[in-house]
């Protein structure tokens, strides 16, 4: 009897062993690199924020962007300036730009081996909509109804033109097309139960600290890829590029989160690490508060002249809007010249005058606004705040600058407006110039946009999504941004594109045209 118990306990330990080092999943304590022989390789990502993978509801925005496009695939992808097929083959738009058809992918499958059908793009943006009745993307705010007119034929009808429907598809979010069983009940507002896609991966497990992704058996007809995904959560910077150096993480940088000129120096400098660096549509820039009665046309005029942008930039820089975004070019955008004499004459026709302190000063109070930034995603955002700082003392402004936390810096532009002067980023891709404008720029039924507040350039941007010709479309955006630069409405303090840094795991990699979701993971190859 004795022996049959050892004999048990034996083989049970045997069995456990095999379990732990079958696991595709189970990373031990091995740096980014050091799988097993025979072990499925990761891909581990350094990402400045919490994955929230637990959340990944395609309909909504309560995870990390980052882990979208790992996981759920758009009706159409953006590359190059134009769209492409998705999980739709093809679509047709009608003439008047109410009516879209898309031709479904008939040999797509989800994670859990359902159809990618009509139906689930009903499901999805139908979700979407639900979850998000205020919505200003025209694809749910203009959506009257959706018709399947077969199994992999759906059509969407809106009330009036929506010109921009192509553009938001393709996005990260809200709108990738996902499975009905990922919910309760396969309701659309069903409680959220798990991320079910069509993408390359699929959610294996999850802590505050990382997330783990696995190979999508159903992906590209049954032809899944050879690694998995690992996002691990590394907040600061710094810590960043520490964790690529020694080889805790693969690859860094982009919308994972920003790399500074020096760590790029350095890597650059070391044989074992490889920079990409993609064209992008992407702008940093300097936003004034529309609440603040201060920061008048006037103020944020001398603002403007009193920074030499070309300190903050290597590269020339126009309007809030780099030339690569669509209907964005170096003509119909016009930089402000680094003239500090005509902004000190602007503050002072406001009657503002010098103190002892060379500090511009009105009643008794002195000139002076706070900047808000974070350096959690953004880590070179304190240098260009304190070159800011710097030059507008010059001028007789006083600056301080406010570093908060990502979470916290989001909150002060959304919800508290609890901000002078402020960095941000304009969206990315297909969702620049119109939705970005939309979203900041104009007003709303309850009143200021969230960084202007000016009816003739709200009425502006409203009428342009009237507009069904590319033409027309082009002439609003022109006088859209020549009010941007003549109200002074917005200071770039940088273009850039999507610059990642990898390790030596990293053997190649391309870009999917998209900024939001960076890497073309079927390009990806990684060395053993």
């Amino acid at each position: 009897m004795k022996k049959k118990n050892v004999s048990l306990l034996f083989l049970c330990m045997l069995l456990s062993l095999c379990l732990v080092a079958c696991n595709p999943s189970d990373k031990g304590s091995k740096p980014a690199g050091e799988e097993a022989e025979g072990q499925m390789p990761f891909l581990t990502i350094g990402l400045a924020e919490e994955s929230n993978a637990d959340k990944l509801d395609a309909t909504v925005n309560d995870s990390s962007m980052a882990l979208y496009g790992a996981v759920y695939e758009p009706l159409v992808t953006y590359k190059d300036g134009d769209f492409h097929p998705g999980v739709a083959e093809s679509w047709d738009i009608s003439e008047d730009g109410k009516n879209y058809t898309f031709h479904l992918d008939k040999d797509k499958l989800f994670s859990d081996g359902s159809p990618v059908n009509a139906e689930a793009v009903k499901f999805t943006i139908e979700r979407a909509k639900a979850l998000s009745p205020d919505s200003k993307l025209q694809t749910l705010a203009n959506l009257s109804d959706i018709s399947i007119d077969d199994d992999y034929t759906v059509s969407l009808h809106f009330s009036k033109i929506s010109n921009q429907v192509l553009n938001e598809l393709c996005q990260t979010r809200p709108l990738r097309v996902m499975s009905p069983n990922s919910v309760e009940n396969k309701s659309v507002d069903g409680k959220f139960k798990e991320p079910i896609g069509s993408g390359p991966f699929k959610l294996s497990e999850f802590s505050n600290e990382s997330a783990t992704f696995v190979p999508n058996e159903n992906y590209n007809k049954k032809q899944p890829l050879k690694y998995g995904l690992i996002f691990k959560t590394i907040s600061d910077g710094s810590s960043r590029a520490l964790a690529l150096q020694s080889g805790e993480v693969d690859l860094i940088g982009g919308l994972f989160g920003r790399l500074t000129p020096e760590d790029l120096d350095t890597f650059e400098k070391a044989d074992k690490f490889k920079i990409y660096d993609f064209k992008g549509t992407e702008s940093q820039f300097l936003a004034f508060n529309p609440k603040n009665s201060k920061l008048d046309q006037k103020m944020r005029q001398a603002i403007s002249l009193g920074i030499d942008q070309d300190k903050l930039s290597n590269q020339k820089l126009l309007g809030v809007f780099q030339p690569t975004v669509q209907f964005a070019n170096d003509k119909n955008q016009e930089a402000f010249a680094y003239q500090p004499d005509e902004a000190k004459k602007l503050i002072e026709s406001e009657g503002y005058k010098l103190n002892q302190n060379n500090i511009y000063e009105k009643d008794g109070q002195e000139l002076s606004f706070d900047l808000v930034i974070q350096t959690a995603e953004f880590p070179d955002w304190r240098k260009k705040a304190e070159l800011i700082q710097s030059q507008l003392k010059e001028i007789g402004v006083n600056i301080n600058i406010q570093v908060q936390e990502q979470e916290s810096y989001y909150d002060t532009l959304w919800t508290t407006g609890k901000y002078d002067l402020i960095f941000y980023r304009t969206y990315t891709d297909g969702l620049v110039p119109y939705n970005f404008l939309v979203s900041l720029y104009q007003n709303t039924d309850e009143g200021s946009g969230v960084i202007a507040n000016d009816p003739e350039l709200s009425k502006l941007i409203q009428d342009f999504s009237n507009l069904a010709s590319k033409e027309d479309q082009q002439k609003q955006m022109d006088k859209i941004f020549k009010m941007l630069h003549d109200k002074a409405l917005g200071l770039p303090i940088n273009y850039i594109g999507t610059t990642l840094a990898t390790g030596e795991k990293v053997k190649s990699l391309d870009y999917s045209g998209l900024a939001d979701a960076p890497i073309d993971f079927n390009s990806v190859e990684l060395n053993k």
